[in-house]
């Protein structure tokens, strides 16, 4: 099934949590840039690069989930 073949609500879910998504990998990206709380120094010292993919994985996760929650509690009409 395309994209652009899904229910309205569903390709609306998708997009949002897409960029929320995106918004999460980009902050941690930040915050890794600016050493909040000595992430990039506990980042460096792991040679697999494992931490680093599961943090980036839970923090656009979550972050996705909630810009989609958010965008689903703003709706202000009924949709079909």
């Amino acid at each position: 099934m395309r994209y652009s073949e899904l229910p309205e609500l569903v390709r609306f879910m998708i997009r949002h949590a897409t960029n929320g998504m995106a918004i999460g990998a980009g902050l941690l990206l930040i915050a890794i840039r600016l050493n909040l709380v000595g992430l990039r120094d506990a980042l460096g010292s792991d040679s697999s690069g494992l931490a680093t993919g599961i943090l980036f994985f839970q923090t656009s996760l979550t972050v996705g989930a909630v810009w989609m929650g958010g965008a689903i509690m703003l709706l202000r009409e009924d949709r079909k």
